[in-house]
């Protein structure tokens, strides 16, 4: 299926985020410039930002010798945690660093990230547990990504492939659209899922800007905070996942 174009703001970001990938930028110039764009109004302000950025020092011979692969990390893995405790944890509006391990966990709560406005680390894990909760991740697809999981009463979406019910297994698996000169980022992502949903969505830019929502058709909208109800496909797999029970245990008294 084809994908649709990006609009000038989602090229922008595009490039500062190879920019960064590569090298060329510090985070701090990378969360100056994202920040910027985000605000941009015009395609000729995106452009503005965009030039005032540092030129790379890359070539196309540099390119072409670029190594396809990371290196693999010798120094300690950083670990970050989520905890959404009847509440949540939202990254869906402004720049922000993906640690080398994640793990995140919801219990009567939820988690939504954004990873298109995230500096990625080379190889980076993250373990989602949720206990009559939910998360919302959305990768870019320059990302190389793969989606296991275990879900009792409940449902995942991964990468566009649906499992749900009373015990499911999902293993997916999305190799990245490399860009030249920049290796392809590579994210692990471990599901387990009781009486809750998870939902790997993958897209072409920050949300916040329209990046693979379908019926954003509104240029004004683009410019505005992602506020949709964020968790009605994970309530309507909770919801289904009890129908399920019920009908399981009255199977069983009636046998």
């Amino acid at each position: 299926m084809q994908q649709p174009a990006l609009t000038p703001q989602q090229q922008a970001i595009r490039e500062v985020r190879d920019r960064y990938e590569r090298g060329d930028l510090s985070f701090d110039r990378f969360e100056y410039a994202l920040n910027a764009l985000l605000q941009a109004q015009t395609p000729e302000e995106c452009q503005a930002i965009v030039s005032e950025l540092p030129a790379s020092p890359l070539n196309a011979l540099d390119v072409q010798a670029a190594p396809a692969a990371p290196p693999v990390p010798t120094t300690p893995r950083r670990t970050r945690w989520w905890v959404a405790f009847m509440g949540g944890v939202r990254r869906m509006s402004r720049p922000w660093k993906l640690a080398d391990q994640t793990i995140g966990v919801a219990i009567c709560g939820g988690i939504e990230v954004d990873l298109n406005l995230a500096a990625l680390p080379p190889q980076g894990v993250m373990r989602i547990f949720t206990l009559c909760g939910g998360a919302k991740i959305f990768v870019p697809r320059s990302m190389e990504v793969s989606v296991r999981g275990m879900v009792l009463l409940g449902g995942i979406n991964a990468l566009g492939e649906s499992n749900g019910g009373i015990i499911s297994f999902t293993n997916e698996e999305s190799q990245g659209q490399n860009t030249a000169g920049v290796s392809t980022h590579q994210l692990d992502i471990q599901v387990f899922c009781l009486m809750g949903g998870v939902e790997v969505i993958q897209v072409d830019g920050p949300v916040i800007t329209g990046g693979g929502l379908p019926d954003v058709s509104n240029p004004a909208m683009l410019m505005t905070p992602y506020n949709r109800e964020s968790y009605r496909a994970i309530r309507h797999a909770e919801r289904e996942a009890r129908h399920e029970a019920r009908r399981q245990r009255r199977a069983m008294r009636d046998w």
